[in-house]
């Protein structure tokens, strides 16, 4: 009896984790979340990638005759509004015909990609503004109690008013600035990045309060090695922008703060400061605006108000324990983060897109080691040591 010998078989071969539509898809909302949040400087970097990955794509495909055009047309356009869908039909001809190249058809379909984000990312952007203006009053001034009432007991002394409440000068002008410049001084750290970095637990937090749709989508990235953290550093002109960002949200901060308490005080001066009570303490009154029972909005009222608006911000700064502005910087930048975290996700999952997906694309590799800390200051150090021995063998 004799055994029937088996002929060996290959192993099939390994199917990609992802299809490259639904790679495509999840990929692009990502950039477009993170791009409309605030980090603009990713936009020119996701277009170029679309462009060599539905090439790559489209190439592979027609190696294989497969019609993937319609595919990489829905990935690109899955969720646009329904008035655009006429277009995909012959989006996808122009991507699958041989006579039109395929950067002309991709210029086609980034055409009006383009066009809506100059709509979302300006209004996304002014709404998270509106947000955190909403969590800087609602956490970050209510956690210091004394600071309303140190500058309400300023407020009614009548020195206060002979001093700061003598108009809109320069005097008061300077005196706002100089306030605000020494809190932010305050405030700021050079590396930006001590404020920023955050634990895993933490992402995922900040994660957490994303909408449902948006939250799959990051999970499913991070379920495949895309980790949150530790936030992955842009080059030069990435960097210069995160830093911009820091500086702008922390000013803002302190503008929000100073606005607050001057509104507080206005309020207050409005129902307790008639005119007479104006003169006897600022000893001249010129009055803005007339309400009802003899109430009077004041250029007196108005210049102390805001000086004392300025002061309670750099108070504020001044006095915090570090607990105190770990947690102020927490709810200053929790969406400035968020918006970090999600372009640490785009940038792993963009280096992953050909092991991921089979399509052999060759992009720039975004996930690069970290620089070592204090390489820009020192770049910007030589360059200025460069610029003056040449201004000095000029000389």
């Amino acid at each position: 009896m004799t055994a029937n010998a088996v002929p060996r078989q290959d192993p099939a071969p390994e199917s990609p984790p992802w299809s490259p539509g639904k790679y495509l898809s999840d990929l692009n909302k990502t950039a477009i979340y993170a791009v409309s949040r605030g980090m603009v400087p990713l936009l020119v970097t996701h277009i170029r990638f679309l462009m060599k990955f539905t090439n790559a794509w489209l190439e592979k495909e027609k190696k294989k005759e497969q019609d993937s055009a319609g595919r990489a047309t829905e990935a690109l356009m899955g969720e646009w509004p329904r008035w655009t869908r006429w277009s995909q039909r012959p989006i996808a001809k122009w991507l699958g015909s041989r006579a039109l190249p395929n950067g002309a058809a991709l210029v086609l379909v980034l055409l009006p990609y383009i066009v809506s984000l100059a709509v979302v990312v300006p209004s996304q952007i002014g709404w998270s503004v509106l947000k955190s203006s909403w969590d800087v009053l609602r956490r970050g001034v209510r956690g210091v109690p004394p600071l309303i009432t140190a500058v309400v007991v300023v407020f009614v002394t009548n020195d206060a008013w002979r001093i700061l409440g003598t108009g809109f000068t320069v005097r008061f002008t300077v005196l706002v600035a100089v306030f605000l410049l020494s809190s932010l001084l305050f405030l700021v750290r050079w590396t930006c990045w001590d404020d920023i970095d955050l634990s895993e637990s933490q992402a995922k937090d900040l994660l957490a309060g994303v909408r449902r749709k948006n939250l799959e989508r990051f999970t499913r990235f991070m379920d495949h090695g895309a980790r949150p953290v530790p936030i992955v550093r842009p080059l030069i002109p990435g960097t210069i922008w995160v830093y911009a960002g820091y500086w702008l949200l922390c000013a803002f901060a302190l503008v929000t703060t100073a606005l607050f308490v001057s509104a507080m005080l206005i309020i207050i001066g409005v129902i307790l400061i008639s005119k007479s009570e104006t003169m006897t303490l600022a000893n001249s009154v010129h009055v803005y605006q007339t309400l009802p029972d003899g109430a009077v909005i004041t250029k007196q009222l108005l210049s102390l108000s805001f000086s004392l608006g300025a002061f309670a911000a750099f108070f504020l700064v001044a006095a915090q324990r570090p607990s105190d502005r770990k947690v102020f910087m927490k709810n200053t930048l929790r969406r400035f983060r968020r918006d970090l975290v999600v372009y640490s996700i785009y940038c792993r999952a963009h280096d992953q897109a050909e092991p991921w997906t089979r399509v052999p694309v060759h992009a720039r590799l975004l996930d690069h080691p970290p620089r070592p800390k204090g390489l820009l200051s020192a770049v910007i150090g030589q360059a200025w040591r460069r610029r003056g021995r040449t201004g000095g063998s000029a000389g």
